[in-house]
């Protein structure tokens, strides 16, 4: 395997390695969370490095999915300068390199991939990324080019023409089919059921009303169950159908809800480029009849029903007369899934890529050492632990490594007048020192410790107070810190770091 070889010493192994933002609040995330169940299912060693999304305008937690794989263990949570030897790297949304981070990830990788489930542009001109730019920047942190995966035909065509490499096949999106599947023996009662799932938007719902009551009847000839509200249809829908019923979006699990819906229908807005459509499988995967506009077709292919809007009515209640026609085109939905949509087929999109499991294994310390832009992303927190004993500055480290790990993203910085190595006979780790930064870096956390005198042992023409503060300024300084913290408000001296944070 060359220079990338899996397995040198103080590197941390994987097989794969996703580059995302993990605080993504859909189906970016959702994606992560089946491809790292599938993968780690089978065998194989997966890691995420947080990187921050240019689409994300508000701060945001990680998904509680994502959050729920890292606690578990399945999903390995690289710091920012872990050095990591992987076999498939995956940049999971071209946004998150949307901007240059500054530099090379301490990454080594045998295969590198853009997993492309956006389009760069929108209909109404917004650009969310260059594709262009975006590979440049991903050849620089990764250290080599990257094969583009568009998620489907649509976002494949928006591709084309921009310079950058395309897979000759699609990266699509999976699903683990069992967790849906019901058992099903024709429509569920007299009347259909038309169903539809998805984010509140308006761009998820047809852009007029006659498009709209074409695709989910308002005329009581089907009963129409929705989960995921009515926003955007304030100026389409005087007042909600009476045979229409209304959830929140979030309000019950996607696979209880499709298990009641014979036949799920999709129109969107016009102005909307759809790349995928994740709740289209999950549908597939329960036995519902998929029904979806033509341009569908190139990416589902034979596992749905494609008419316009003004053909749905005829379509439902054709199929709903003829049951065994209906169980026909639910089993040819449900086939469809597990032959491309699911989690052994994603398997086998990594044996083809990486071949099987290895038998990676182990973590690096982190190094200290990141690309500029990838710093700028996590906020510097200064934590002091002044005139806390070492068992008590231990316990801190502790619960700040556990909380830095659960965060987005920020980097501690913690002040002690503590020696190092005796709070390190509290942990199981060692505090390194850097003899040119006269500061110490813990050997499995990488936490940055800064040490201070204790009023004890300070010796100097100026009082301790304000020899104190002097240093609080320069380690703030040389750090960057954005923010100060006292990790025990009790302890006496905690007012000279309070009024070092208002500095």
């Amino acid at each position: 395997m060359g220079e990338a070889a899996v397995g040198r010493s103080g590197r941390t192994e994987l097989d794969v390695l996703y580059l995302t933002d993990l605080r993504f609040p859909g189906g970016s995330s959702s994606s992560l969370v089946e491809e790292t169940v599938a993968a780690v299912n089978a065998g194989y060693r997966v890691g995420a490095l947080q990187c921050r999304s240019t689409s994300l305008r508000r701060d945001r937690t990680f998904h509680p999915s994502v959050r729920g794989l890292i606690d578990d263990g399945r999903l390995v949570l690289v710091r920012p300068d872990e050095p990591v030897d992987c076999r498939l790297a995956v940049v999971k949304h071209p946004t998150v390199l949307r901007d240059a981070i500054g530099g090379r990830l301490n990454v080594w990788s045998d295969v590198r991939v853009v997993f492309v489930g956006q389009v760069p542009q929108d209909r109404d001109g917004t650009v969310h990324y260059v594709p262009s730019d975006v590979h440049e920047h991903v050849t620089e942190a990764l250290g080599g080019p990257a094969v583009w995966h568009p998620v489907s035909p649509v976002v494949r065509r928006s591709l084309k023409g921009t310079g950058v490499p395309l897979a000759e096949a699609d990266w699509v999106e999976v699903i683990d089919p069992t967790r849906y599947s019901v058992d099903r023996s024709g429509p569920s009662g007299e009347v259909p059921v038309i169903g539809r799932h998805g984010r509140p938007s308006v761009l998820k719902w047809p852009g007029d009303a006659a498009t709209l009551a074409e695709a989910y009847p308002t005329d009581g000839s089907a009963t129409v169950r929705v989960l995921g509200g009515v926003d955007g249809l304030e100026g389409l829908l005087d007042e909600v159908p009476d045979r229409w019923e209304v959830l929140p979006f979030g309000a019950m699990d996607a696979a209880d809800f499709l298990a009641g819906v014979d036949f799920f229908v999709y129109f969107h807005h016009p102005d909307l480029v759809e790349a995928f459509g994740r709740t289209v499988i999950e549908a597939l995967a329960s036995g519902c009849v998929v029904v979806l506009p033509p341009h569908f077709e190139d990416l589902f292919g034979e596992a749905c029903r494609y008419v316009e809007s003004a053909g749905v009515g005829d379509l439902v209640a054709s199929l709903h007369r003829d049951s065994q026609a209906w169980l026909e085109a639910s089993e040819r939905g449900r086939r469809v899934v597990d032959e491309r949509f699911s989690h052994v087929a994603h398997v086998a999109r990594l044996g083809n890529l990486i071949g099987g499991p290895s038998s990676a294994a182990g973590r690096a310390a982190p190094t200290g050492r990141m690309p500029a832009g990838l710093r700028e992303q996590r906020p510097r927190v200064l934590v002091s632990c002044v005139g806390m004993d070492a068992a008590g500055v231990a316990g801190v480290v502790r619960s700040l490594v556990t909380q830095r790990d659960r965060a987005t993203g920020f980097a501690p910085v913690l002040v002690t007048t503590e020696a190092p190595p005796d709070v390190a006979e509290h942990l199981d780790e060692e505090f390194v020192l850097d003899p040119k930064l006269r500061r110490f870096t813990g050997s499995r956390s990488g936490l940055v410790v800064e040490v201070v005198p204790s009023r004890s042992s300070h010796d100097g023409p100026e009082s301790w107070e304000d020899h104190l503060l002097g240093r609080l300024r320069e380690i703030r300084r040389a750090h960057r810190i954005d923010s100060v913290t006292v990790a025990d408000l009790a302890q006496p001296d905690a007012w000279l770091s309070l009024q070092a944070s208002a500095g």
